[in-house]
């Protein structure tokens, strides 16, 4: 990985999840479709300390997961900050504040985020998403495809 912007816009999209649990498996579904329409988007497991250099190259990331708290085939939109204090943790696995705080320290850039959380109905044991996990990443996929053009100026 390199230190330059991820693509032409600067847009980074990086979508986690375990794709073997259901509809926790959204967020790589829908960096995957993103990926084909053109967007530079990973799709990975968990998030681990590996991707700050590929977020400090980006002017703005967004980070798609299942949220079991929200209703199923429902997403919603948060903006993020990077972590304010304490010790970036060096673990296998690490969540988006750390990620774009850790940028932030080694890099030297922390690009705007956001978390897209999809709500979704089956997290058991498949590798296929429910009819809500499907709605809630075909929801996701329109609302990034929506919101890029419209993020700072480039």
């Amino acid at each position: 990985m390199t230190n330059s912007r991820t693509d032409g816009d600067g847009l980074l999209v990086i979508g986690y999840g375990n794709s073997l649990r259901g509809d926790d498996g959204m967020g790589p579904s829908a960096a995957k479709l993103l990926r084909v329409g053109g967007i530079d988007a990973l799709d990975v497991y968990q998030l681990t300390p590996e991707l700050a250099e590929r977020i400090a190259g980006a002017r703005v990331v967004f980070f798609l997961d299942a949220d079991a708290g929200l209703a199923p085939g429902e997403i919603a939109a948060e903006k993020l900050q990077d972590a304010a204090s304490g010790a970036v943790p060096m673990e296998h696995c690490a969540n988006p504040a750390d990620l774009l705080r850790l940028a932030r320290e080694v890099y030297g850039t922390s690009p705007e985020a956001w978390l897209m959380a999809m709500g979704g109905a089956d997290f058991e044991l498949g590798d296929s998403l429910s009819d809500a996990g499907k709605r809630a990443v075909s929801k996701a996929v329109a609302e990034v495809r929506r919101r890029a053009p419209l993020l700072g100026p480039r």
